[in-house]
């Protein structure tokens, strides 16, 4: 018998959202890589905050900070390795995320929160097993 079938509902979600979020967070990451190129997803980013408050050069290193950070952290979620810290740092990058939706003034920022709030739930989840 599968071990996974015997997962009490905490450790059974947490898996599913490790499968699930892993593998999507993995898959936009490598479409910037592959699709845009870093570059025009750099260009990309950039030009869509060029009207807000917000400084070009800020703008140029989230930019890069998203390119790497999304596969890097897909990759960490999949692994296992040390799930608080993992999704305590993609509940940041999913803040970021929302705040650049937000100064850009687009209406889709809602979903981005509910992305936010979803991996602050596995963060919070997470939790080291006290002894």
């Amino acid at each position: 018998m599968m071990a996974w079938t015997t997962y009490d509902a905490r450790k059974y979600f947490l898996l599913g959202m490790r499968i699930f979020f892993g593998v999507w967070l993995l898959y936009v990451g490598l479409t910037k890589w592959i699709q845009f190129s870093p570059t025009g997803f750099v260009g990309m980013i950039t030009s869509q905050f060029e009207k807000t408050w917000s400084p070009h050069a800020l703008n140029v290193v989230l930019a890069w900070l998203i390119m790497f950070a999304e596969p890097i952290l897909s990759l960490l979620i999949l692994s296992g390795i040390k799930p608080r810290l993992v999704w305590t740092l993609v509940t940041l990058l999913m803040f970021m995320l929302t705040m650049g939706q937000t100064i850009s003034m687009q209406q889709t920022v809602n979903y981005n929160w509910q992305f936010t709030v979803l991996t602050l739930v596995c963060a919070a989840l997470s939790e080291p097993k006290r002894e």
